[in-house]
């Protein structure tokens, strides 16, 4: 083994000095890759496309149980004020709070005609 032996080792690092150095550069420019080009995650998506789902998910929980999509549009804004997520939280909170308002008194008015 060459570590065993100083001068071994020293002789064995001169001739593969060449190898060791371009693969250093090598893993320098990978890792300079890497930090460059940040993780996809749902932070780097277009969060437009994703709330559109919750939106759909509360207009028809809005259609079927007004109350509750009062309770899933407090609890969104609830949510987006405690983990501090962007505007576009507070506006699907508020819609489907909207929807629930809208849908509640118009229940409301349904039984007072009949």
């Amino acid at each position: 083994m060459p570590y065993k032996d100083p001068a071994a080792k020293r002789a064995w690092e001169l001739r593969h000095r060449a190898e060791r150095v371009a693969r250093r550069h090598e893993l320098r420019r990978i890792e300079a890759a890497k930090q460059a080009q940040p993780p996809l995650s749902a932070a780097n998506i277009d969060g437009t496309g994703v709330l559109f789902l919750p939106l759909l998910t509360g207009a028809a929980l809005a259609a079927y149980r007004p109350k509750l999509a009062l309770g899933a549009g407090g609890l969104t804004l609830v949510v987006a004020a405690l983990y501090k997520k962007d505007w576009r939280w507070w506006v699907v909170g508020i819609l489907i709070l909207a929807l629930g308002i809208f849908f509640q008194w118009n229940n409301n008015n349904e039984k007072k005609c009949s």
